[in-house]
Protein backbone atom coordinates (compact mmCIF):
# COMPACT_ATOMS: atom_id res chain seq x y z
CA UNK A 1 0.00 0.00 0.00
CA UNK A 2 1.36 3.40 -0.70
CA UNK A 3 1.28 6.15 1.74
CA UNK A 4 -1.24 8.11 0.09
CA UNK A 5 -2.96 5.15 0.19
CA UNK A 6 -2.74 4.11 3.87
CA UNK A 7 -3.40 8.03 4.45
CA UNK A 8 -6.46 7.90 2.76
CA UNK A 9 -7.27 4.47 4.34
CA UNK A 10 -6.72 5.79 8.15
CA UNK A 11 -9.11 8.98 7.16
CA UNK A 12 -11.73 6.59 5.68
CA UNK A 13 -11.63 5.23 8.97
CA UNK A 14 -12.14 8.22 11.14
CA UNK A 15 -14.95 8.90 9.26
CA UNK A 16 -16.77 6.31 9.80
CA UNK A 17 -15.57 6.19 13.30
CA UNK A 18 -16.63 9.94 13.71
CA UNK A 19 -20.15 9.45 11.42
CA UNK A 20 -20.87 6.27 14.05
CA UNK A 21 -20.49 8.19 17.60
CA UNK A 22 -22.29 11.11 16.40
CA UNK A 23 -25.57 9.25 15.63
CA UNK A 24 -25.46 7.30 18.42
CA UNK A 25 -24.56 10.69 20.51
CA UNK A 26 -28.36 11.42 20.02
CA UNK A 27 -29.43 8.19 21.70
CA UNK A 28 -29.34 8.50 25.36
CA UNK A 29 -30.11 5.34 27.49
CA UNK A 30 -33.99 5.07 29.54
CA UNK A 31 -37.23 7.29 28.83
CA UNK A 32 -35.05 9.55 27.51
CA UNK A 33 -33.98 8.26 24.57
CA UNK A 34 -34.34 9.27 20.99
CA UNK A 35 -34.05 7.87 17.93
CA UNK A 36 -32.92 9.34 14.64
CA UNK A 37 -36.01 8.99 11.90
CA UNK A 38 -34.84 8.58 8.22
CA UNK A 39 -38.20 10.18 6.62
CA UNK A 40 -36.00 10.39 3.23
CA UNK A 41 -35.01 6.81 2.94
CA UNK A 42 -36.06 5.61 -0.70
CA UNK A 43 -35.87 2.29 0.64
CA UNK A 44 -37.88 -0.25 -1.60
CA UNK A 45 -40.74 -1.00 0.47
CA UNK A 46 -40.94 -4.74 1.74
CA UNK A 47 -44.13 -6.35 -0.08
CA UNK A 48 -42.87 -10.10 -0.24
CA UNK A 49 -44.72 -10.60 3.52
CA UNK A 50 -44.86 -13.92 5.04
CA UNK A 51 -44.97 -17.76 3.59
CA UNK A 52 -47.86 -18.96 6.56
CA UNK A 53 -50.55 -16.91 8.13
CA UNK A 54 -51.95 -13.94 6.74
CA UNK A 55 -50.37 -11.28 5.19
CA UNK A 56 -51.08 -7.75 6.45
CA UNK A 57 -50.51 -4.65 4.59
CA UNK A 58 -51.62 -0.85 4.61
CA UNK A 59 -54.58 -0.21 2.59
CA UNK A 60 -52.88 2.96 1.70
CA UNK A 61 -49.65 2.04 1.59
CA UNK A 62 -47.54 0.60 -1.62
CA UNK A 63 -48.01 -2.60 -1.18
CA UNK A 64 -51.81 -2.45 -0.98
CA UNK A 65 -53.72 -4.82 -3.57
CA UNK A 66 -54.30 -1.56 -5.66
CA UNK A 67 -50.97 0.47 -5.48
CA UNK A 68 -52.59 3.18 -3.84
CA UNK A 69 -50.11 5.38 -2.07
CA UNK A 70 -51.19 8.08 0.67
CA UNK A 71 -51.70 11.36 0.33
CA UNK A 72 -52.85 14.43 2.09
CA UNK A 73 -56.67 13.93 0.81
CA UNK A 74 -56.48 10.10 1.78
CA UNK A 75 -54.74 11.11 5.49
CA UNK A 76 -58.00 13.85 5.91
CA UNK A 77 -60.09 10.92 4.98
CA UNK A 78 -58.93 8.34 6.86
CA UNK A 79 -58.83 10.77 10.35
CA UNK A 80 -62.74 11.64 9.40
CA UNK A 81 -63.66 7.85 9.60
CA UNK A 82 -61.72 7.71 12.37
CA UNK A 83 -63.46 9.97 14.51
CA UNK A 84 -66.55 8.29 13.29
CA UNK A 85 -65.63 4.84 14.69
CA UNK A 86 -64.37 5.98 18.09
CA UNK A 87 -67.62 7.95 18.67
CA UNK A 88 -69.75 4.53 17.58
CA UNK A 89 -67.72 2.85 19.67
CA UNK A 90 -68.04 5.55 22.71
CA UNK A 91 -72.07 5.16 21.52
CA UNK A 92 -72.72 1.62 21.82
CA UNK A 93 -70.49 1.69 25.41
CA UNK A 94 -73.22 4.04 26.86
CA UNK A 95 -75.91 2.75 24.99
CA UNK A 96 -76.36 6.32 23.15
CA UNK A 97 -78.53 6.09 19.76
CA UNK A 98 -77.54 10.07 18.30
CA UNK A 99 -74.29 10.98 17.24
CA UNK A 100 -72.51 12.16 14.34
CA UNK A 101 -70.12 14.68 12.69
CA UNK A 102 -70.70 18.78 13.48
CA UNK A 103 -72.66 20.15 10.37
CA UNK A 104 -74.11 16.36 9.10
CA UNK A 105 -77.23 15.22 11.68
CA UNK A 106 -77.35 12.50 13.32
CA UNK A 107 -78.21 9.13 13.32
CA UNK A 108 -80.97 7.42 15.17
CA UNK A 109 -79.56 3.43 14.61
CA UNK A 110 -77.47 1.70 17.57
CA UNK A 111 -74.52 0.40 16.40
CA UNK A 112 -74.61 -3.12 17.82
CA UNK A 113 -70.95 -5.32 15.97
CA UNK A 114 -68.56 -4.90 13.24
CA UNK A 115 -67.18 -0.53 12.84
CA UNK A 116 -65.78 -0.65 9.92
CA UNK A 117 -63.60 2.73 10.35
CA UNK A 118 -60.75 4.08 7.98
CA UNK A 119 -60.15 -0.21 7.67
CA UNK A 120 -56.73 0.99 7.07
CA UNK A 121 -55.00 -2.97 7.04
CA UNK A 122 -55.69 -5.70 4.76
CA UNK A 123 -55.60 -9.71 4.60
CA UNK A 124 -56.27 -11.57 1.52
CA UNK A 125 -58.53 -14.47 2.65
CA UNK A 126 -60.17 -17.36 0.86
CA UNK A 127 -63.85 -18.49 0.32
CA UNK A 128 -65.50 -21.38 -1.03
CA UNK A 129 -64.67 -24.35 -3.07
CA UNK A 130 -62.78 -23.73 -5.59
CA UNK A 131 -61.91 -20.68 -3.39
CA UNK A 132 -62.41 -17.44 -4.52
CA UNK A 133 -60.15 -14.56 -2.66
CA UNK A 134 -61.03 -11.28 -1.33
CA UNK A 135 -59.08 -8.35 0.90
CA UNK A 136 -61.00 -7.81 4.38
CA UNK A 137 -60.30 -5.14 6.83
CA UNK A 138 -58.14 -7.03 9.81
CA UNK A 139 -60.34 -5.71 12.84
CA UNK A 140 -60.35 -6.92 16.83
CA UNK A 141 -62.89 -4.48 17.68
CA UNK A 142 -65.61 -6.50 15.66
CA UNK A 143 -66.66 -10.17 15.94
CA UNK A 144 -68.68 -10.65 13.12
CA UNK A 145 -67.00 -11.77 9.82
CA UNK A 146 -68.44 -10.84 6.32
CA UNK A 147 -67.53 -10.69 2.83
CA UNK A 148 -69.41 -8.77 -0.14
CA UNK A 149 -71.53 -10.83 -2.62
CA UNK A 150 -75.18 -10.97 -3.93
CA UNK A 151 -77.01 -13.01 -1.76
CA UNK A 152 -79.14 -15.41 -3.66
CA UNK A 153 -82.68 -15.90 -3.10
CA UNK A 154 -83.84 -18.43 -5.83
CA UNK A 155 -83.37 -21.87 -6.70
CA UNK A 156 -81.09 -22.35 -8.77
CA UNK A 157 -78.92 -19.55 -7.96
CA UNK A 158 -77.92 -17.64 -11.03
CA UNK A 159 -74.22 -17.36 -12.02
CA UNK A 160 -72.54 -13.62 -11.09
CA UNK A 161 -70.66 -12.06 -13.44
CA UNK A 162 -68.89 -9.51 -10.91
CA UNK A 163 -65.50 -10.91 -9.41
CA UNK A 164 -64.81 -8.44 -6.80
CA UNK A 165 -68.35 -10.41 -4.84
CA UNK A 166 -68.29 -13.60 -3.27
CA UNK A 167 -70.95 -15.83 -5.44
CA UNK A 168 -72.66 -18.58 -3.29
CA UNK A 169 -73.17 -20.38 -6.81
CA UNK A 170 -69.57 -21.04 -7.94
CA UNK A 171 -68.85 -22.93 -4.75
CA UNK A 172 -69.43 -26.41 -4.23
CA UNK A 173 -69.26 -26.09 -0.20
CA UNK A 174 -71.92 -23.51 0.35
CA UNK A 175 -74.73 -24.25 2.40
CA UNK A 176 -77.44 -22.17 4.63
CA UNK A 177 -76.39 -21.01 8.26
CA UNK A 178 -78.08 -22.99 11.00
CA UNK A 179 -79.56 -19.55 11.87
CA UNK A 180 -82.92 -19.07 14.20
CA UNK A 181 -85.33 -17.42 13.80
CA UNK A 182 -83.73 -15.50 11.14
CA UNK A 183 -80.13 -15.27 9.16
CA UNK A 184 -80.73 -11.89 8.23
CA UNK A 185 -78.59 -9.39 9.56
CA UNK A 186 -79.03 -5.30 8.82
CA UNK A 187 -75.76 -2.66 10.42
CA UNK A 188 -75.92 0.70 9.76
CA UNK A 189 -72.77 3.01 10.13
CA UNK A 190 -72.33 6.50 11.27
CA UNK A 191 -70.96 7.21 8.33
CA UNK A 192 -74.35 6.43 7.20
CA UNK A 193 -72.55 3.28 5.07
CA UNK A 194 -74.33 0.11 5.35
CA UNK A 195 -73.33 -3.89 5.87
CA UNK A 196 -76.44 -6.18 5.57
CA UNK A 197 -77.27 -9.18 4.12
CA UNK A 198 -77.63 -13.01 5.39
CA UNK A 199 -75.43 -15.22 7.02
CA UNK A 200 -74.07 -18.56 4.97
CA UNK A 201 -72.28 -21.10 5.75
CA UNK A 202 -68.76 -22.03 3.54
CA UNK A 203 -65.08 -23.24 3.48
CA UNK A 204 -62.55 -20.31 4.75
CA UNK A 205 -59.14 -20.41 4.04
CA UNK A 206 -56.87 -18.59 6.83
CA UNK A 207 -53.52 -18.35 4.97
CA UNK A 208 -52.06 -21.34 3.49
CA UNK A 209 -52.36 -24.05 5.98
CA UNK A 210 -56.03 -23.49 7.52
CA UNK A 211 -59.19 -24.61 5.80
CA UNK A 212 -62.11 -24.10 7.78
CA UNK A 213 -64.95 -26.12 6.61
CA UNK A 214 -68.58 -24.63 7.31
CA UNK A 215 -67.55 -21.39 8.61
CA UNK A 216 -70.46 -18.95 9.01
CA UNK A 217 -70.22 -15.31 7.64
CA UNK A 218 -72.30 -12.74 6.45
CA UNK A 219 -72.71 -12.97 2.85
CA UNK A 220 -73.38 -9.01 2.80
CA UNK A 221 -75.07 -7.18 -0.14
CA UNK A 222 -73.33 -3.73 -1.44
CA UNK A 223 -75.18 -0.44 -0.50
CA UNK A 224 -75.71 0.49 -3.90
CA UNK A 225 -76.17 4.57 -2.40
CA UNK A 226 -73.15 4.71 -0.48
CA UNK A 227 -70.68 2.82 -2.00
CA UNK A 228 -68.61 0.13 -0.90
CA UNK A 229 -65.33 0.50 2.27
CA UNK A 230 -62.77 1.33 0.00
CA UNK A 231 -60.35 -1.33 -0.96
CA UNK A 232 -61.49 -3.90 1.45
CA UNK A 233 -64.30 -6.69 0.07
CA UNK A 234 -65.53 -6.99 3.92
CA UNK A 235 -63.98 -7.57 7.42
CA UNK A 236 -62.08 -10.57 9.19
CA UNK A 237 -63.46 -9.79 12.85
CA UNK A 238 -60.68 -10.73 15.70
CA UNK A 239 -63.14 -9.53 18.28
CA UNK A 240 -65.20 -10.88 20.89
CA UNK A 241 -69.00 -11.48 20.80
CA UNK A 242 -70.77 -11.56 24.08
CA UNK A 243 -73.48 -12.59 25.40
CA UNK A 244 -75.95 -9.62 24.60
CA UNK A 245 -75.16 -10.00 20.63
CA UNK A 246 -77.77 -11.25 18.32
CA UNK A 247 -75.18 -14.08 16.85
CA UNK A 248 -72.31 -14.67 19.17
CA UNK A 249 -71.69 -18.00 18.08
CA UNK A 250 -70.58 -17.33 15.00
CA UNK A 251 -67.44 -15.00 16.13
CA UNK A 252 -63.98 -16.52 14.37
CA UNK A 253 -62.89 -17.32 17.81
CA UNK A 254 -65.68 -19.29 18.77
CA UNK A 255 -66.15 -21.28 15.28
CA UNK A 256 -62.46 -21.96 15.85
CA UNK A 257 -61.89 -22.47 19.63
CA UNK A 258 -61.04 -26.45 19.22
CA UNK A 259 -58.63 -25.14 16.02
CA UNK A 260 -56.41 -22.38 17.38
CA UNK A 261 -57.33 -22.20 20.31
CA UNK A 262 -58.35 -18.52 21.36
CA UNK A 263 -54.88 -17.73 20.21
CA UNK A 264 -53.90 -15.31 17.18
CA UNK A 265 -51.00 -12.67 17.40
CA UNK A 266 -50.49 -9.80 14.52
CA UNK A 267 -47.72 -7.45 13.69
CA UNK A 268 -49.21 -4.30 11.71
CA UNK A 269 -46.78 -2.76 9.33
CA UNK A 270 -45.79 0.66 8.31
CA UNK A 271 -47.49 1.71 5.20
CA UNK A 272 -44.26 0.55 2.85
CA UNK A 273 -44.15 -2.84 4.43
CA UNK A 274 -46.37 -5.96 5.47
CA UNK A 275 -46.86 -7.57 8.42
CA UNK A 276 -48.79 -10.99 9.38
CA UNK A 277 -51.45 -12.64 11.42
CA UNK A 278 -51.08 -15.69 12.57
CA UNK A 279 -53.41 -18.45 14.35
CA UNK A 280 -53.30 -20.82 17.02
CA UNK A 281 -49.65 -22.41 17.49
CA UNK A 282 -48.39 -20.81 15.18
CA UNK A 283 -48.85 -17.14 16.67
CA UNK A 284 -47.04 -19.08 20.02
CA UNK A 285 -44.18 -19.89 17.52
CA UNK A 286 -43.96 -17.34 15.71
CA UNK A 287 -44.95 -14.55 18.21
CA UNK A 288 -43.30 -16.81 21.13
CA UNK A 289 -43.68 -15.92 24.80
CA UNK A 290 -41.24 -13.80 26.44
CA UNK A 291 -43.48 -14.68 30.02
CA UNK A 292 -44.06 -10.95 30.39
CA UNK A 293 -47.97 -10.04 29.63
CA UNK A 294 -50.47 -7.96 30.75
CA UNK A 295 -53.96 -8.73 31.41
CA UNK A 296 -57.10 -8.64 29.06
CA UNK A 297 -59.51 -7.57 31.52
CA UNK A 298 -63.52 -7.69 31.99
CA UNK A 299 -65.49 -4.86 32.13
CA UNK A 300 -69.03 -5.52 32.71
CA UNK A 301 -70.87 -2.41 31.58
CA UNK A 302 -69.62 -3.04 27.92
CA UNK A 303 -70.78 -6.71 28.13
CA UNK A 304 -66.99 -7.38 27.37
CA UNK A 305 -67.09 -6.78 23.82
CA UNK A 306 -63.66 -5.48 23.35
CA UNK A 307 -60.06 -6.26 24.16
CA UNK A 308 -59.86 -4.35 27.43
CA UNK A 309 -56.45 -3.33 29.47
CA UNK A 310 -54.84 -1.14 32.63
CA UNK A 311 -53.00 1.49 30.80
CA UNK A 312 -50.89 2.84 34.16
CA UNK A 313 -48.62 5.48 32.36
CA UNK A 314 -46.83 7.11 28.88
CA UNK A 315 -43.81 8.43 28.87
CA UNK A 316 -42.32 10.59 26.08
CA UNK A 317 -38.92 11.81 25.85
CA UNK A 318 -38.07 11.92 30.02
CA UNK A 319 -41.90 13.12 30.74
CA UNK A 320 -43.78 10.20 32.47
CA UNK A 321 -47.81 10.87 32.70
CA UNK A 322 -50.20 8.76 34.62
CA UNK A 323 -53.64 7.26 33.56
CA UNK A 324 -56.02 7.63 35.32
CA UNK A 325 -57.64 4.31 35.64
CA UNK A 326 -60.88 2.93 36.80
CA UNK A 327 -62.13 -0.06 35.03
CA UNK A 328 -64.87 -0.90 37.00
CA UNK A 329 -66.28 2.61 37.12
CA UNK A 330 -65.44 4.02 33.51
CA UNK A 331 -64.90 2.81 30.20
CA UNK A 332 -61.08 2.12 30.72
CA UNK A 333 -58.43 1.18 27.92
CA UNK A 334 -59.26 -0.63 24.86
CA UNK A 335 -56.54 -2.30 22.31
CA UNK A 336 -57.99 -2.21 18.76
CA UNK A 337 -56.82 -2.75 15.36
CA UNK A 338 -59.67 -0.69 13.50
CA UNK A 339 -58.84 2.65 15.42
CA UNK A 340 -56.01 4.83 14.01
CA UNK A 341 -55.05 7.43 16.32
CA UNK A 342 -54.65 6.56 20.20
CA UNK A 343 -57.48 8.64 22.22
CA UNK A 344 -56.24 9.88 25.69
CA UNK A 345 -57.90 11.56 28.12
CA UNK A 346 -57.92 15.65 28.10
CA UNK A 347 -55.28 15.97 30.90
CA UNK A 348 -53.25 13.28 29.55
CA UNK A 349 -52.95 14.25 26.25
CA UNK A 350 -52.24 18.04 27.31
CA UNK A 351 -49.28 17.22 28.94
CA UNK A 352 -48.02 14.83 26.86
CA UNK A 353 -48.33 17.25 23.63
CA UNK A 354 -47.10 20.05 25.78
CA UNK A 355 -44.24 18.20 26.23
CA UNK A 356 -44.22 17.09 22.44
CA UNK A 357 -44.32 21.11 21.66
CA UNK A 358 -40.96 21.82 23.56
CA UNK A 359 -38.88 18.97 22.00
CA UNK A 360 -40.07 20.28 19.21
CA UNK A 361 -39.60 23.88 19.74
CA UNK A 362 -37.20 24.61 17.13
CA UNK A 363 -38.89 23.91 14.32
CA UNK A 364 -41.48 25.74 12.50
CA UNK A 365 -45.20 25.13 13.35
CA UNK A 366 -47.74 23.74 11.09
CA UNK A 367 -51.44 23.75 10.88
CA UNK A 368 -53.35 21.13 12.88
CA UNK A 369 -55.13 18.22 10.75
CA UNK A 370 -58.45 19.14 9.03
CA UNK A 371 -60.73 17.37 10.98
CA UNK A 372 -58.70 19.53 14.29
CA UNK A 373 -58.50 15.84 15.65
CA UNK A 374 -54.38 16.18 15.60
CA UNK A 375 -53.37 19.35 17.17
CA UNK A 376 -49.23 19.54 17.66
CA UNK A 377 -48.17 19.66 14.21
CA UNK A 378 -44.85 20.81 12.35
CA UNK A 379 -43.16 21.65 9.26
CA UNK A 380 -40.50 19.53 8.99
CA UNK A 381 -39.46 19.95 5.37
CA UNK A 382 -35.73 19.75 4.64
CA UNK A 383 -34.68 19.01 7.80
CA UNK A 384 -31.95 16.18 8.44
CA UNK A 385 -31.30 13.59 11.22
CA UNK A 386 -34.35 14.39 13.41
CA UNK A 387 -34.77 13.31 16.44
CA UNK A 388 -38.15 11.88 17.87
CA UNK A 389 -38.17 11.08 21.57
CA UNK A 390 -38.62 7.79 22.49
CA UNK A 391 -41.99 6.40 24.12
CA UNK A 392 -43.02 3.57 25.88
CA UNK A 393 -46.52 2.75 26.97
CA UNK A 394 -46.97 1.49 30.95
CA UNK A 395 -49.52 -1.25 30.66
CA UNK A 396 -50.02 -3.37 33.86
CA UNK A 397 -46.77 -5.58 34.64
CA UNK A 398 -45.56 -4.44 30.52
CA UNK A 399 -43.79 -1.61 29.10
CA UNK A 400 -43.87 -1.27 25.28
CA UNK A 401 -41.75 0.87 23.32
CA UNK A 402 -43.24 2.05 20.54
CA UNK A 403 -41.77 2.25 17.19
CA UNK A 404 -40.34 5.57 15.62
CA UNK A 405 -43.02 5.80 13.06
CA UNK A 406 -45.81 5.64 15.94
CA UNK A 407 -45.33 8.70 17.36
CA UNK A 408 -46.05 11.04 14.67
CA UNK A 409 -48.77 11.50 11.55
CA UNK A 410 -47.55 12.69 8.31
CA UNK A 411 -50.36 14.94 6.97
CA UNK A 412 -48.84 15.62 3.22
CA UNK A 413 -46.85 13.37 1.23
CA UNK A 414 -44.36 15.38 2.13
CA UNK A 415 -42.76 16.52 5.98
CA UNK A 416 -45.19 20.15 6.04
CA UNK A 417 -47.85 18.83 8.14
CA UNK A 418 -46.48 16.17 10.95
CA UNK A 419 -48.17 15.47 13.88
CA UNK A 420 -48.12 14.37 17.52
CA UNK A 421 -50.20 11.00 16.74
CA UNK A 422 -52.55 11.44 19.50
CA UNK A 423 -55.81 12.72 20.48
CA UNK A 424 -57.92 13.92 23.15
CA UNK A 425 -61.27 12.20 23.75
CA UNK A 426 -64.01 14.23 22.56
CA UNK A 427 -65.64 13.19 26.27
CA UNK A 428 -64.39 12.37 29.74
CA UNK A 429 -66.62 9.49 30.14
CA UNK A 430 -65.42 8.05 26.71
CA UNK A 431 -62.64 4.99 26.31
CA UNK A 432 -59.34 5.34 25.72
CA UNK A 433 -58.16 3.43 23.02
CA UNK A 434 -54.60 2.63 21.56
CA UNK A 435 -55.25 3.09 17.81
CA UNK A 436 -52.94 0.64 14.63
CA UNK A 437 -50.94 3.77 14.65
CA UNK A 438 -49.36 3.08 17.62
CA UNK A 439 -48.93 -1.00 16.89
CA UNK A 440 -47.09 -0.62 14.10
CA UNK A 441 -44.20 -2.99 14.02
CA UNK A 442 -45.24 -4.80 17.31
CA UNK A 443 -46.32 -8.59 18.27
CA UNK A 444 -49.41 -8.32 19.52
CA UNK A 445 -50.08 -11.90 21.27
CA UNK A 446 -54.22 -12.39 22.31
CA UNK A 447 -54.52 -15.60 24.43
CA UNK A 448 -58.29 -14.92 24.86
CA UNK A 449 -58.92 -18.27 27.28
CA UNK A 450 -56.14 -17.11 29.61
CA UNK A 451 -57.27 -13.45 29.26
CA UNK A 452 -53.69 -12.73 28.27
CA UNK A 453 -52.15 -9.81 25.60
CA UNK A 454 -48.32 -10.01 25.17
CA UNK A 455 -46.76 -7.05 23.28
CA UNK A 456 -42.71 -7.30 22.24
CA UNK A 457 -41.08 -6.26 19.15
CA UNK A 458 -41.95 -7.58 16.16
CA UNK A 459 -40.77 -8.72 12.55
CA UNK A 460 -42.60 -6.77 10.02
Amino acid sequence: MTGSSALMAVGHILMCYTLFFSFHANKALGYGATVVESYKSHAPPSCSGTTTGLRVVHKYGPCSPSGLKKTSAVASQILVQDKLRVRAMNSRLHNSRTIGLEGEGTTDTYLQNDLPGASNFLVRVGFGTPLQYFNLALDTGSYVTWVQCEPCTESPCPQQQNASLYDPSSSSTYSNAPCWPSCNYTQIYLDESKSGGVFVRDTVSIGQDFQIPEFIFLCAEPDKETGDFGEADGILGLGLASSGDKFPTFSLATQTANLFGGVFCHCLPSSGNSGYVYFGEEAREQCPFSGTYTRLLRNQASDDNYFFVNLIAITLGQKKVEVPWGIFSSPGTIIDSGTVITHLPSSVYSELSQEFDRLMSEFPPANPSDDGVLKACYNLVDQDNLAIPEMVLHFENLDVHLDQTAVTWKGNNDMSQVCFAFAAKENEGDVTIIGNHQQQKLNMLFNIPDRMLEIGPGKC
